[in-house]
C-alpha cells in the first residue's frame, strides 16, 4: 500500500518544522519520505556517511553522496552538533543515530513506533517515495541512491 503524494508532503512538512518531535526521528523520517531509505538502513548509518564540513551537507546512502535540501541540512547539522552532550548515547561512537545501549545504533523499532504515533507509516511512505523517484530520475541513479540493484530499480 502507498500513501498519496499530498499526504507524504504533509508528513515531510511536519517532520521539517515540528520542534516537538525528536530530532533523530525527524531526520530518519525525512530520509525515508524524501530518499526512500528503509529505516533499518538509516538506523545502521555511520557518521562517516555524512559530510557537513562545507556549506552543503552530503549524505552517502549508498555509494554516491547526495546533497541534502535546505532545512533538512540544518536538522542534520543540529543533530551532529548535539552529539557533544554529556549522555553516553550522544557521544560520537561512529553511529549517525546512536542508541541507548553503549556502542549500538538506535533500534529501528524505536524510530518506526514514533513515526507511526505521528500518523506516518514508514513502509507505505517509502514505497510512495520510490515510485516518485522512479518517475523523475534515471534508473541507474535511482539504484545508486537507494542502494538497490539496477534490475530492481527498473521493475
Amino acid at each position: 500500500m502507498t500513501v498519496s503524494d499530498e499526504d507524504r508532503w504533509t508528513s515531510v512538512e511536519l517532520l521539517l518544522h515540528d520542534e516537538s518531535i525528536r530530532l533523530y526521528v525527524r531526520i530518519a523520517g525525512l530520509f525515508t519520505l524524501l530518499f526512500a531509505q528503509p529505516l533499518t538502513s538509516i538506523c545502521r548509518m555511520r557518521s562517516s556517511q555524512v559530510d557537513a564540513s562545507g556549506d552543503r551537507v552530503l549524505v552517502a546512502f549508498d555509494r554516491e553522496p547526495v546533497e541534502m535540501p535546505p532545512d533538512l541540512d540544518d536538522l542534520i547539522r543540529r543533530h551532529l552538533g548535539a552529539r557533544g552532550n554529556a549522555s553516553y548515547a550522544s557521544r560520537d561512537n561512529g553511529w549517525l543515530l546512536p542508541g541507548g545501549i553503549p556502542g549500538r545504533p538506535l533500534q529501528t523499532e524505536n524510530v518506526r513506533a514514533q513515526l507511526v504515533e505521528l500518523g506516518i507509516k514508514p513502509h507505505d511512505n517509502r514505497k510512495t517515495a520510490l515510485f516518485q523517484l522512479a518517475a523523475t530520475i534515471p534508473t541507474p541513479v535511482l539504484a545508486d541512491l537507494v542502494g538497490i540493484s539496477p534490475n530492481t530499480a527498473v521493475r
